[in-house]
């Protein structure tokens, strides 16, 4: 027995676009990578070697007992005239550009995942499911619906056999548009068996769930 009372509209369409929080933080992370790594970069390559010369001319002048000419050699090169301090180490110039090395990868890895998920969208049809990305399925192939982290973590792998293959959907309401993403679940178990449904109880109508249903 089909549970089609779980929706009172059947074969309504619904679709949930990328969710806008998801794609932000892929962006915020790609952005603080990649701008941690362009500092650590850019001070391995420029500011340490260049404070490097700076503090050993001035260590010289300073073991010379010239520090009076420090001021003048600062201004003909260009140079901050206070103490510059330590010189830098060359271990310590390889580390900002370790840094920047270990850095980089992720930061390009959520960029690229930003610029791939902005506009990826999933939807009901009136025969079954499609998304963006190119996978299409009817709803008389679905052979499970998996909904053991759905409670938790708003995951739910809709399993169906295609072209002879067991093939997996996920729908990931923090991914995706979170009512949407509800609303196609529904939409899902409306058109399979109860047996099918496996790690968790069917979803309440939608009025359930700010109601009490006799």
């Amino acid at each position: 027995m089909r549970h089609d009372e779980a929706r009172a509209i059947k074969n309504m369409p619904f679709k949930a676009n990328i969710s806008p929080g998801y794609l932000w933080r892929l962006a915020l992370v790609a952005a603080l990578c990649l701008f941690m790594a362009g500092w650590f970069l850019f001070d391995g390559l420029w500011t340490y070697p260049r404070q490097r010369v700076r503090a050993l001319e001035y260590q010289r002048l300073k073991a010379e007992d010239r520090l009076g000419e420090w001021k003048s050699m600062a201004q003909e090169h260009g140079w901050p005239a206070d103490d510059p301090g330590e010189p830098k180490t060359q271990a310590q110039t390889i580390t900002q550009l370790v840094f920047a090395g270990l850095l980089t990868p992720p930061g390009l890895i959520f960029l690229f995942r930003f610029l791939r998920m902005r506009k990826r969208w999933v939807e009901s049809t009136e025969t079954g499911l499609r998304t963006s990305w190119g996978r299409q399925l009817l709803f008389n192939q679905i052979t499970a619906l998996n909904k053991r982290q759905w409670d938790k973590k708003g995951i739910a792998k809709v399993v169906y056999r295609q072209d002879g293959r067991t093939r997996r959907l996920v729908l990931d309401d923090w991914k995706f548009e979170t009512a949407p993403t509800k609303s196609i679940l529904r939409e899902v178990e409306s058109h399979i068996d109860v047996e099918q449904i496996v790690g968790g109880a069917p979803e309440l109508p939608e009025e359930c769930e700010r109601h009490i249903c006799g």
